[in-house]
């Protein structure tokens, strides 16, 4: 029977603490753990939104910087076309042959156009009897010529692509067909 009153005592002691109000004092440290607890977090928050800010800052100047290198290696690479347009306009016209000055052109015109390719551009241009593509061509008339209606019958002026992405639509004249069957 002791052990039963022992145990009882003990239930009894149990209760009574769960029952008891925290005191002021415990209630007081609680509170201070919280407030800890929330500056800590608030401190930690305005860290991540500074590192945040930080790194997207340091993007957007390598993003600058990449651009200005890219443009200057572009800007570089032309610079070979404008000296050789400088040399053809020192030239003396009056010792001038048109033959020679064309094909001083057409050199500088193949240079322009390796310089492209190298940066990804490709030009877009249908040969007469092509399919017009509208998405690739822009008609810019009509007119009855060899090739079937429909069809391209002639290139008003190149057009150009990068990397597959259509930078300028060719202007392409295209077929009515043949006149004598109009």
């Amino acid at each position: 029977m002791s052990e039963n009153v022992k145990n009882q005592s003990e239930e009894v002691t149990q209760t009574s603490e769960l029952s008891t109000p925290p005191s002021a004092g415990d209630e007081r440290s609680e509170i201070e753990n919280l407030r800890a607890e929330k500056n800590a977090l608030f401190e930690k928050l305005a860290r991540t939104q500074a590192d945040f800010t930080n790194a997207r800052k340091r993007l957007e100047a390598d993003l600058q910087n990449r651009i200005q290198y890219e443009l200057s290696k572009l800007i570089e690479s032309q610079l070979p076309l404008i000296d050789n347009l400088e040399r053809a306009i020192q030239v003396d016209p009056s010792s001038a042959d048109t033959a020679t000055v064309l094909q001083g052109v057409q050199l500088v015109h193949d240079q322009w156009l390796d310089l492209l390719k190298r940066f990804g551009v490709q030009p877009v241009s249908p040969k007469p009897g092509d399919a017009f593509d509208p998405s690739k061509h822009q008609a810019v008339m009509q007119e009855p010529s060899d090739y079937p209606e429909g069809t391209i019958s002639r290139l008003a002026q190149t057009g150009y692509a990068l990397n597959d992405k259509l930078i300028r639509s060719a202007l392409v004249v295209v077929s009515k067909g043949r006149a004598d069957q109009q």
